[in-house]
């Protein structure tokens, strides 16, 4: 007799269970595909744990997105005036076919991610995306076929519009029942696609910083009418507000001292650095069908063999990712140094560049991102506030921004001296437009 009901065990989670349905599309092409992409790149070379996959994420979001809808939809969360707004939706028969939209959307949210994930996304052509390439994936493969066999007819596009992050739409705005799904699953400050990578990238890596309270955070999740919208939104009890601090000032710590950890910066540079080399054009294929015959694994593979034999064209990119023999840190973005002198970091980087070369010089750099995460929060039935007003926290919560400048190891101290020369005489205001000089 054919199973029913399936199950993996997952290192963060627990079980996570599955129907048949979702075993079918676990068990494509494109879903097992994620087994053998590195969710955070190669930062195993720093992390030596951190070799988790797209595959394992996705497992993960569709649990923490299934726990996230069963707690809103829950009966004695629903107040009267919310039931005014989605009454049509929440009927038994609508609500549980919803739930697994919700799901599958979860699942599925990665499948058109490329090797290495968002480190090579740059290497896509302009106006495409892993998103772009998630909607045609879902749209034209298998996966297609499996959903509209056992769905309805528009389930397909229904799970594409909550998968991909609906602030990314230029055309077609989803309605507000749509935009609060896809909260659930891409939301800034409670979509279980962020809960999820926190705690898993934290968990592998081996770092307390994405640690937070993701079952009391979810149990004070709420559906609210956003006092700034008059539209239906997802927020949070005020009880709950605590763990929300908690998870936000865990973003902040995970990409302040892991994904902006300057020695994994050099790896992902040195791997676009290495791919513009190998890749015709020097863009992956925007095909879908071509992407899906690529992972890691094919990459790391021709690697290796060029990392190995000197007279491959490709020999000393791949020989300073796999050898470790990175360009190394001469310089990192000062808060003072910027205060006193705010060009410095292109200053140096046109300094460094004219003295040391072009090809002995590479920056990586991120301005501060604006990212509102100022929700609403459930005080009582008649009072919804902003997160902003409730926890100065959040409120201050800063940017995360970082900048870096590397050159090869020959000619580091030498780079390291001519850096912080320059630095006294551009903070000193010796030097006007930071390219001449010492």
């Amino acid at each position: 007799m054919k199973k029913l009901r399936h199950e993996i065990r997952d290192a963060i989670h627990g079980f996570v269970e599955f129907d048949n349905l979702e075993r079918e599309l676990i068990d494509s092409q494109p879903m097992q595909r994620l087994k053998y992409i590195h969710h955070l790149a190669m930062s195993y070379q720093i992390y030596p744990g951190a070799t988790h996959s797209r595959f394992e994420h996705s497992l993960g979001v569709m649990e923490l997105a299934t726990r996230i809808f069963d707690s809103v939809f829950r009966e004695d969360k629903i107040s009267a005036l919310i039931k005014e707004r989605i009454g049509e939706y929440i009927q038994e028969d609508q609500i549980q076919s919803w739930r697994r939209i919700v799901r599958l959307a979860g699942l599925l949210h990665d499948v058109g991610h490329l090797p290495f994930s968002h480190a090579t996304e740059n290497l896509l052509p302009a106006g495409w995306s892993h998103e772009k390439l998630t909607s045609e994936i879902i749209k034209k493969s298998e996966i297609a076929k499996i959903l509209q066999e056992k769905l309805r007819k528009k389930a397909v596009q229904d799970i594409i519009d909550i998968a991909t992050d609906f602030r990314k739409r230029k055309k077609d705005p989803l309605t507000p029942w749509k935009t609060l799904l896809n909260e659930m699953i891409t939301g800034n400050s409670f979509g279980a696609d962020r809960m999820d990578y926190l705690i898993r990238d934290s968990h592998h890596a081996g770092v307390t910083y994405g640690r937070f309270d993701p079952v009391k955070l979810i149990e004070g999740l709420r559906i609210v009418i956003d006092t700034e919208t008059d539209e239906i939104a997802l927020g949070l009890e005020y009880n709950s507000i605590h763990c929300a601090e908690a998870l936000l000032l865990a973003r902040y710590f995970m990409y302040s001292q892991v994904y902006f950890h300057r020695v994994r910066n050099i790896y992902d540079a040195h791997l676009e650095e290495y791919l513009k080399k190998k890749l015709p054009g020097g863009y992956f294929p925007t095909e879908w069908k071509e992407i899906l015959k690529i992972t890691d694994n094919e990459i790391l593979i021709e690697m290796r063999e060029a990392a190995l034999d000197e007279k491959n064209k490709l020999h000393k990119y791949a020989e300073r990712l796999l050898c470790r023999k990175h360009f190394k840190t001469v310089y990192q973005m000062n808060p003072l140094h910027k205060k006193k002198c705010p060009t410095i970091f292109d200053d140096l980087v046109k300094y460094l560049k004219k003295e040391l070369g072009e090809d002995n010089v590479i920056e990586r750099k991120k301005d501060p991102k604006s990212e509102s995460n100022d929700f609403p929060v459930f005080v009582n039935e008649n009072e919804i506030e902003r997160a902003f007003h409730i926890s100065n926290v959040i409120k201050n919560i800063p940017s995360v921004e970082f900048g870096l400048i590397f050159v090869p190891d020959r000619v580091r101290e030498k780079g390291k001296n001519m850096v912080e020369g320059k630095i006294k005489k551009l903070i000193s205001g010796e030097v006007g437009n930071g390219v001449a000089g010492p």
